[in-house]
Formats: C-alpha cells, structure tokens, sequence
C-alpha cells in the first residue's frame, strides 16, 4: 500500500488498526478485528473483508457479485 510517500504492508497495517480498535468503543469489535485480520490475510478490498466478517461472525447472509468474496464465504 502507497501513502503519501511510505510504504505500508498488510501486516503493519492489520497490527495498527487492532490496536486502534482496543481503544475507541466500537459496538461490534469481533466483526472489526475479522475484518482487519481478514484484510491482512487476503488480497481484497476492505469493504469485503467487513462483509465477510459480518457473514462469519454474525452469520448475516451476503449477496454480492465479487466472485473472490464469494469464494470465501463458500470456503
């Protein structure tokens, strides 16, 4: 990932964002923490890493085209 100049992996950015999560009330931080793990494992946008872990973690039904988002709640 490219930010202003810095060079980010998936990784730190995963590690930060748990972090952040820790700190700030969030109402569903499970389905974050997914998200964001999620998104450090996989190679897809962030959006669907969040639809993702709302199907896993809270078991909501998906409806999308995105055939790497389908793959994985099929998985």
């Amino acid at each position: 990932m490219f930010l202003k100049g810095f060079t980010l992996d998936r990784d730190e950015i995963t590690e930060t964002v748990n972090r952040f999560v820790d700190l700030v009330n969030c109402p569903e931080p499970e389905v974050l923490h997914l998200a964001v793990e999620t998104f450090g494992d996989r190679n897809i946008d962030f959006v669907d890493c969040v639809l993702y872990a709302y199907h896993k973690s809270k078991n909501i039904e998906i409806a999308t085209f995105d055939k790497k988002l389908l793959k994985m709640i099929n998985e």
